[in-house]
């Protein structure tokens, strides 16, 4: 299928002559991003973008459409063994960092800081012109029931004596050397605070919400969608083209030293959810509360976004949009069954192809 390059400018920035360093590619920030500049390619060319991989060989072979693409360059490495920035990087967009744990609270805490810390002093070396930071609505810490919407101003944070902070703690302070960098060495940072979002390629498993309630509606089979708590906790969620749309419009006219939410204001509670799921996926599946309900406070994750949208990065997409985006509908409406996610099997494929015809019962 080949795109409209009029219809895409109006919708994608003109990134011509810019040379973007990115880490975390092989995500679902990551791969959604790769999606977004390719149609910043496509309707205004002239744009290069390096990404920085552990193994080029797996990448490639894992991701062969994205990794074809004539303005991707793969270079391997890491955060913990960084290589010099190419020559000419104008841009660095820092995605990269496990949400989940992994190798331990302590580890966790340095991939994210010191990694962080490395990458700001190797774009500084490479006198790269801006550096975008993906963090996190979890540096706030909890939302209170109070608060309809967490502005970028909110001064809450999580509670250091929790292990469950540590993603956050850290966050937090990645963010804090980026406002050093910008003080200190005249490096143009900007901080983009990532709330919910859906895209094709989100992970399909329990720490998702969003992306469980997707495969559990599209199995061949008739087991139902199961929500893993009591369904009270209330979120939103931001369509993948449009949270890479905002992070590159913080990317190239946010202010530096500046932090931005990005993500959708409009709230969803985690049963509505499954259930808007299964309408629109698999009509007839049930949905199952797995969870005991909760006598403590409703878990709420819901941002203010109006600091962002005021740059022109308001959202486009609905939730129902989101997740067909999460599903891969569109993928499969035009025939581009070589980008769906690997967890995408034929007979899931087979169904979509139905959802895109109507031919649900």
């Amino acid at each position: 299928m080949t795109r409209d390059r009029a219809s895409d400018a109006g919708h994608v920035h003109d990134l011509f002559d810019r040379h973007v360093f990115l880490t975390g590619g092989t995500g679902s920030v990551g791969r959604t991003l790769l999606d977004y500049l390719d149609r910043c390619f496509d309707a205004h060319g002239g744009l290069r973008v390096t990404v920085l991989t552990r193994d080029a060989t797996a990448f490639a072979k894992h991701y062969p459409a994205q990794a074809q693409r004539p303005w991707l360059e793969l270079v391997e490495g890491s955060l913990a063994r960084l290589p010099s920035l190419p020559t000419g990087t104008t841009d660095v967009i820092h995605a990269a960092a496990d949400t989940h744990l992994g190798s331990g609270h302590a580890g966790w805490i340095d991939q994210i800081v010191g990694g962080t810390q490395g990458l700001l002093e190797a774009a500084a070396q490479a006198r790269a012109g801006r550096f975008l930071l993906v963090s996190s609505g979890a540096i706030y810490g909890p939302q209170p029931a109070s608060l309809v919407h967490m502005s970028e101003d909110y001064p809450g944070a999580p509670d250091p004596m929790l292990p469950g902070s540590t993603y956050g703690q850290a966050k937090r302070a990645a963010e804090q050397l980026c406002t050093i960098a910008c003080h200190e060495q005249g490096l143009q940072t900007i901080v983009a605070r990532l709330f919910a979002f859906g895209s094709a390629h989100m992970p399909r498993d329990e720490r998702y919400a969003l992306g469980s309630f997707v495969r559990d509606a599209l199995a061949d089979d008739d087991a139902p969608i199961r929500i893993a708590g009591d369904g009270s906790a209330v979120r939103s969620y931001l369509g993948g083209h449009d949270m890479a749309h905002a992070l590159v419009t913080a990317l190239t006219i946010g202010c530096p030293g500046t932090a931005y939410n990005v993500g959708s204001d409009t709230p969803v509670g985690i049963k509505d959810l499954a259930e808007r799921v299964r309408d629109r996926l698999s009509p007839r599946r049930e949905v199952v509360i797995l969870g005991a309900a909760s006598n403590g406070q409703r878990s709420r994750y819901v941002p203010d976004v109006q600091r962002i949208v005021a740059l022109g990065a308001a959202a486009r997409t609905d939730l129902d949009q989101v997740i067909d985006e999460v599903a891969g509908v569109a993928l499969v409406s035009s025939q581009q069954y070589h980008e769906l996610p690997q967890t995408v099997d034929g007979s899931q494929a087979a169904r979509l192809s139905d959802i895109t015809r109507g031919k649900l019962d």
